[in-house]
């Protein structure tokens, strides 16, 4: 057997970057230091000994082509240079994903030359080469149905990159040679249910915990590594912005995109994200950046009764334990290490105070039905609890709209009370065109102006600037942004304060000087091996060990090991004599009768959406989740009677395990992609071991099973005890009610 030995002993990583904290806005003007100048379109410039890019083609050179200016300097004399559609152009960002083997289209041709667009969202899936080297070119030229962010062509880094250049070269031939900046969500993470619009699962890039693996582990010099890392590997292929990571707390045990979120607790999650702007990002925003876009302020994750706010049943957020304050903690110790933008959710934190049973003046039409209709009734007196000390006029009741739209958030908290000077960056939808009357059920809503679904998207526009939005995610139509400044409803003036923030960024990443990669090395540089073993590291680190009776762990050598829910072939690898007994679905084909010990891998999904353009074609959410009446179903025993949950292996076969081996001869590693509720009926906790993953392969969990290595991993959230205590938490605090928590958060066992 010839395996890696993971110990707690550091890796020496060689970046191909230098560090992120050296500044390229040169406000000191007296060491001049020559950067890269690159350019596929105009000769480059000589003046006084140094060279520049001639960004509009006119042999000489201007005050923003000039790096020996300050980015503010650069950033005004540009705007003054500006049409009014190219500087809306600055103001849109949509997805704009590679064609098959990385090329461009059409599409292309048409966002940077029609739309003036140069801020673009990345979707692709990207696979090694020796993947993409085994598809047949019918699979490579499948971008899939489509579904919410449009095909999604698998390609390979180096192709990845050649696309990003080809981008560059478009928008250099554009009249003032703005470069691209493309973002992505996350995309280092072993996630086995990514969702287009949400995030991406790992493919050739480094595969890290999830977020809440990260926290679990509590290393943050771990976790600085792993931000030089990505940082390195996004570089790379010419991806030079993220939306994240997310700054929102798991107080919601409900929502879905827990699973997306560090930890509950605010101070380790400040110290998470100081950690992330300052390795991935730096305080300045240099030539080696991936440039942040913390989200979603102020804080995500007091959902109403869980749901989330992509959905029209989801507009709401609640503060009943009032802990509005607690939330944002962790987005100013962004702010305070650098973040360059902030994202706020859709989500709305003012308004009125009332439940389904008591309802205000508030609008909860959920798509031609009631709210009410879609929910249990045990939610129903279930009280929503806005925030209304940063509110704004707008709304029914005041304040009752999204963040995006609230100028008591976004212009009196963010930037006035807590000093933000960067860009304000709207969730991808938040204007479109008038919603359909349908549900969630029926039909992605693309307009997620919650609150103010009644005006037009004029009206929108002019809400959303004046409230501070620099940026409009999902959005590529210039004219209806235009025809709001020349109707005189915005003055040019505010466009100018926003273009000149964004311009900013890009003057401050070097993508005037030099906007290209080096396709050539992207293959060898994005999950290379060293990289891959911090990132296994990281994955062990992760496991956290919540039940050892009778020290069932770990596993004596030579002893006979039946799996469920993993590869049987790599637990042989450890010198257990294995029998598999699941088939390729998941089903039990075999029994546990004859073996010492049950090692099971327990996975909970939701049904996922069938999607045909927009349109689900099955009663399932485009976004993920369970159904809105199921929301409150977290405990095993209702999950496996419910519609919308799918526990893997079936709660039914787990127990006849147990009850084939002995309870206490079983071992569950448990992906907590919520926190999930072990409740006494379900007969989980009686296991003779409990393990809880974030993220973790299956070699991972056998180097803890076999104890090659030990577990240090802690809970990043509290869990449950009952169902009852998932109905009676408060989605802004975290933890549960006295008596009510099975496991505290930072709970985690070791070998003795």
């Amino acid at each position: 057997m010839n395996r890696k030995l993971f110990t707690l002993a550091p890796i020496a990583v060689a970046l191909v970057l230098a560090g992120c904290n050296s500044s390229n806005s040169n406000d000191g003007k007296d060491d001049l230091l020559q950067p890269i100048v690159q350019s596929k379109v105009h000769d480059i410039l000589n003046v006084d000994g140094y060279q520049f890019r001639d960004a509009n083609g006119d042999g000489k050179l201007a005050p923003y082509e000039d790096w020996r200016l300050t980015s503010a300097e650069r950033a005004a004399d540009l705007v003054s240079r500006m049409t009014l559609e190219e500087k809306v152009g600055m103001m849109l960002i949509d997805t704009l994903n590679a064609e098959a083997y990385g090329y461009i289209g059409s599409e292309h041709q048409n966002l940077v030359n029609r739309q003036m667009m140069n801020r673009f969202i990345f979707r692709n899936t990207i696979l090694t080469q020796d993947e993409i080297n085994a598809l047949t070119d019918e699979e490579r030229q499948d971008g899939g149905a489509g579904g919410p962010m449009g095909a999604n062509y698998k390609i390979s880094p180096m192709e990845a990159a050649q696309y990003m250049n080809s981008m560059q070269e478009l928008t250099e031939r554009t009249r003032l040679g703005i470069p691209a900046l493309f973002k992505s969500n996350a995309r280092n993470h072993i996630d086995p249910n990514a969702k287009a619009g949400i995030n991406v699962d790992s493919g050739a890039f480094s595969s890290w915990p999830k977020e809440g693996g990260l926290a679990a582990t509590g290393d943050m010099a771990l976790i600085g590594e792993f931000g030089n890392i990505m940082r390195a590997e996004w570089n790379a292929i010419g991806l030079r912005g993220m939306y994240g990571y997310m700054a929102d707390l798991a107080t919601e045990p409900r929502w879905y995109r827990v699973h997306e979120t560090f930890t509950e607790d605010a101070d380790l999650a400040s110290e998470i994200m100081t950690s992330l702007v300052g390795n991935l990002q730096g305080k300045d925003v240099s030539s080696d950046s991936i440039v942040l876009t913390m989200k979603h302020f102020p804080g995500g994750g007091p959902q109403f009764l869980g749901a989330d706010p992509h959905y029209i049943a989801g507009q709401h957020q609640s503060y009943p334990a009032g802990n509005f304050d607690y939330h944002v903690k962790p987005f100013i110790a962004a702010i305070d290490a650098g973040v360059a933008a902030m994202m706020p959710y859709y989500g709305i934190v003012g308004g009125g105070e009332w439940s389904i049973n008591n309802p205000d003046s508030t609008d909860l039409d959920a798509g031609g039905i009631p709210l009410g209709d879609l929910l249990h009734d045990r939610v129903k007196n279930t009280v929503r609890v806005p925030n209304n000390d940063y509110s704004t006029s707008v709304g029914t009741p005041a304040g009752n709209v999204g963040v995006a739209f609230s100028k008591g958030i976004l212009d009196g908290l963010l930037r006035k009370e807590l000093g933000f000077k960067g860009v304000i960056n709207s969730d991808t939808g938040i204007i479109n065109d008038q919603n359909e009357v349908h549900t969630d059920y029926e039909m992605m809503h693309n307009n997620r102006a919650w609150g103010l679904q009644d005006k037009d998207k004029t009206e929108q526009f002019v809400i959303a600037i004046e409230a501070g939005t620099d940026v409009f995610s999902g959005f590529k139509n210039n004219a209806e942004i235009r025809t709001v400044v020349e109707q005189g409803l915005v003055s040019e003036a505010r466009i100018d304060e926003s273009v000149k923030r964004l311009l900013e960024v890009q003057f401050d990443l070097g993508l005037f000087e030099n906007a290209y990669v080096d396709a050539d090395t992207a293959n060898a540089i994005v999950g290379n091996a060293e990289f891959q073993e911090k990132a296994q590291l990281a994955q062990r680190m992760a496991v956290v060990l919540l039940e050892n009776t009778d020290a069932t762990l770990p596993l004596p050598t030579a002893s006979s090991l039946f799996t469920m829910g993993m590869d049987g072939e790599i637990a042989e690898e450890y010198g257990f004599d294995v029998t598999i007994g699941d088939d390729d679905e998941g089903n039990k084909v075999a029994a546990a009768t004859e073996s010492d010990y049950a090692l099971i891998r327990v996975r909970v999904d939701n049904i996922p959406a069938v999607i045909t353009g927009d349109t689900p074609t099955n009663r399932a959410l485009v976004f993920g989740g369970s159904d809105f009446d199921e929301l409150s179903v977290l405990d095993f025993t209702g999950m496996a009677k419910s519609e919308s949950w799918v526990i893997t292996p079936s709660l039914d076969d787990i127990q006849a395990v147990m009850g084939e081996v002995g309870a206490e001869n079983t071992v569950l590693s448990v992906y907590f992609r919520q926190p999930y509720v072990l409740d006494d009926t379900s007969g989980l906790k009686g296991a003779g071991a409990i393990l809880a993953t974030f993220g973790s392969d299956d070699r991972a969990v056998m180097d803890v099973i076999s104890g090659e290595f030990k577990p240090t991993g802690k809970l990043p959230f509290a869990l449950a005890n009952s169902a009852q205590a998932i109905l009676d938490q408060d989605s802004d605090a975290p933890g549960y009610k006295e008596g009510d928590e099975l496991y505290p958060f930072g709970h985690g066992l070791n070998y003795k």
